[in-house]
């Protein structure tokens, strides 16, 4: 039986996708973000009663 003496290879760490700098969001950044989501999930609601 033989004993393998070669190099552990290492896999890479797969690079991070390149996207555009990444946006902070302060507070009312969010809330007004999260006001437009409902407003629309409301009429969505409305338009599948009607």
């Amino acid at each position: 039986m033989k004993k393998h003496k070669g190099k552990a290879t290492q896999t890479a760490a797969p690079k991070e996708q390149e996207s555009p700098k990444r946006q902070e969001w302060g507070y009312e950044e969010m809330l007004t973000e999260l006001e437009a989501i409902v407003s629309d999930a409301e009429q969505r609601l409305e338009q599948e009663e009607q």
